[in-house]
């Protein structure tokens, strides 16, 4: 469906110890990062690049605080928390 009322998101569930979900929507170029207790932070706009480097990365929590977290513009998204 077009129009925003729907995302194509690709997501990697159960993904490492610090981060729960990786999901990236890629029409919107957001990530989505939920974390173990379920809190959820959502970046735009963010490069393809940078999901694919996340979602294989050895260490992806480091790799999250060096180079996405405070590096790139946080959103809010209504309708979840």
């Amino acid at each position: 469906m077009r129009g925003g009322t729907a995302m194509s998101i690709v997501w990697d569930r159960h993904f490492s110890s610090g981060i729960r979900e990786l999901g990236y929507d890629i029409e919107t170029h957001r990530l989505i990062v939920v974390f173990p207790g379920g809190e959820r932070k959502y970046f735009a706009p963010v490069p393809y690049a940078m999901y694919n480097a996340l979602s294989h990365a050895t260490f992806p929590e480091r790799l999250y605080r060096e180079n996405v977290d405070g590096k790139y513009p946080r959103i809010e998204v209504a309708g979840y928390a």
